[in-house]
């Protein structure tokens, strides 16, 4: 079935498509008090309605293991490893989980698109995550930064809208 990898802001993706999602909302103080609701989506068994309603490649656990998933199970082993990375995080940022970010990226090193909230095409070259989880895209004009978890990513394809490139970005 293929190695799960990430996609760059909060997608677990297998051969097949995209597998999981993560989503996190932050609230508080950047040096004080703050909580963090996180959200995570799998796709245990995919129901033949929701795929063909589904406007991309989707993955399920039960297709890629080949057998029945105990949902209780994978619950506590999710909780479990989320409990462990985040004491990691927790005490010393993103940095120490960084490379094993990278080494699971999706698209690391190949041209990708950044699909901005206003509609820009950003293509460049995915050159995988800085310290602080930032996505590194190189365009022509450097080393861009992208925070944003409204930028969506996808592998550069014969697009049939315009690219165009964006300098300075945030």
């Amino acid at each position: 079935a293929g190695a799960a990898q990430l996609k760059w802001p909060n997608d677990v993706v297998l051969p097949a498509g995209k597998l999981a999602g993560i989503l996190i909302e932050v609230q508080g103080d950047v040096l004080g008090p703050s909580s963090a609701v996180i959200g995570v989506g799998v796709n245990v068994r995919a129901d033949a309605r929701v795929l063909a309603a589904v406007d991309q490649p989707v993955a399920d656990l039960e297709t890629a293991a080949g057998a029945v998933v105990d949902r209780s199970v994978l619950l506590a082993g999710l909780l479990r490893e989320l409990a462990a990375v985040i004491a990691v995080f927790a005490d010393r940022g993103f940095t120490p989980l960084r490379a094993e970010w990278q080494a699971l990226h999706a698209h690391q090193d190949q041209p990708v698109q950044l699909l901005l909230p206003d509609g820009k095409i950003l293509s460049g070259t995915a050159r995988g995550v800085a310290d602080d989880g930032a996505l590194l895209l190189e365009t022509a004009s450097g080393i861009t930064r992208h925070h944003s978890g409204e930028v969506s990513l996808r592998a550069a394809v014969a697009p049939s809208f315009e690219r165009i490139t964006v300098d300075g970005c945030m």
